[in-house]
């Protein structure tokens, strides 16, 4: 399908809505920074959601995957069902506190990814929605997701029947929809890429069990502490020497844990990890090499390994028709200037989970700072550029009322 001329009545003058509304969204979103919550514990975050969304007159229902929030806009006139996505949960993590006004009050937690910007984004969104509702074909659901960074979020909502006839979004969506803000990426400018946008991953967990004893004395034991060290060395020669060059894959171990004290070699040791990957043939082989090879090379030293896949997630897959008149759109509302071409990049989304079920493209709006270092997602150093609320509110905006209506 093509984009269609749109009637009169849905060129809705956005700049002017956001104008209207700019110093509130973001007001919000430092209220969501100074406030974050981990997931499906986003109880503050889905009541202010809750309670906006009703204020600008959408059916609203909450608890949806335990903390989720879904909103329907029903417009007057026959269209598509549009899904709009947004994650509301934070980061385990400690902000460093020189570098916003506003920054986390929440000791040990973060909005380190910019999801209190996507919050705000999806709530004015939907409040200028609403003021025109009278002139809107089709109906606008708007799903407000808790603990993405867990990837259980979108499951959670789904099970809840969020895609089901008489459930909480009254039924299957033609499209779904969503963005993120990209700290890396040229402040304001939007990313629209057709196909293969972000990696599947793989959460992994191994346990090694040794025997212990006294430091004193090793020879006594078998360490797993050393066993944990010498498998992510050899553990890495599987991406470098076993996934072709031109394929891609990431092995990272975030966490390693074991002992109680300087002189007690423990008996076991933990490891905490994700493989990342597009292609299904290279996470199939890095999952059975990762078991074979930890299992053998912790044999070599007397040791025993245990590897589980705990937790995945599909890659996001942007649909080809679909990113295409999404990138229309994303120009109409930024200027051919304000959208910019990558390639795929290897984070992960649990935004792929509703992709599965309906076909969507997932946008990238950047947020760099001007002048400012890298300020990587998932860092204490995470920082945004606050035009890309602006950016984001404009091609979402545009992006709904070009693809409601029905030709």
């Amino acid at each position: 399908m093509a984009v269609q001329e749109q009637p009169e009545e849905l060129n809705i003058n956005i700049d002017r809505e956001l104008k209207d509304r700019q110093d509130d969204m973001i007001r919000l979103r430092r209220d969501f920074h100074q406030h974050p919550e981990l997931s499906f514990k986003e109880g503050r975050t889905s009541q202010i959601v809750a309670d906006r969304l009703a204020k600008s007159g959408l059916q609203v229902r909450t608890g949806v995957g335990q903390t989720g929030v879904v909103a329907i806009l029903e417009g007057k006139k026959p269209g598509r069902t549009v899904m709009w996505r947004a994650d509301m949960d934070a980061l385990p993590l400690q902000e460093d506190s020189e570098l916003l006004d506003f920054h986390s009050e929440v000791n040990g937690v973060m909005h380190a990814c910019g999801h209190d910007a996507h919050t705000a984004i999806g709530l004015t969104v939907a409040d200028i929605l609403a003021r025109h509702k009278s002139d809107l074909p089709g109906r606008v659901m708007f799903v407000f997701q808790p603990a993405e960074e867990v990837g259980g979020g979108a499951k959670a909502m789904l099970a809840d029947g969020l895609f089901k006839e008489g459930g909480p979004g009254g039924g299957r969506p033609d499209v779904t929809l969503g963005l993120h803000v990209g700290s890396l990426f040229p402040a304001g400018k939007a990313l629209v890429k057709a196909g293969p946008l972000m990696a599947a991953v793989d959460t992994l967990a191994m346990t090694i069990r040794g025997k212990g004893g006294h430091a004193a004395t090793p020879h006594l034991t078998i360490d797993p502490v050393m066993v944990a060290c010498e498998l992510v060395v050899a553990l890495q020669t599987l991406v470098s020497r076993e996934v072709p060059p031109m394929s891609a894959a990431v092995l990272t171990w975030g966490a390693i844990h074991s002992g109680t004290k300087d002189n007690i070699i423990p008996v076991e040791a933990h490891m905490m990890g994700t493989l990342r990957t597009f292609e299904p043939e290279v996470r199939k082989h890095m999952l059975e090499r990762i078991e074979s090879l930890s299992t053998n090379l912790a044999r070599a030293f007397r040791a025993e390994a245990t590897f589980r896949v705990t937790e995945s997630l599909p890659p996001v897959i942007n649909d080809d028709r679909l990113a295409g008149l999404v990138r229309e759109s994303a120009i109409r509302a930024l200027g051919a200037d304000g959208v910019i071409d990558g390639g795929q990049r290897m984070g992960s989304e649990d935004m792929s989970i509703f992709m599965e079920e309906v076909p969507g493209c997932f946008i990238t709006i950047g947020a760099a700072r001007p002048g400012d270092p890298p300020r990587p997602h998932h860092s204490p150093l995470f920082a945004m550029d606050e035009s890309c609320l602006d950016s984001g509110v404009k091609v979402a905006t545009r992006t709904i009322l070009d693809l409601l209506p029905v030709r």
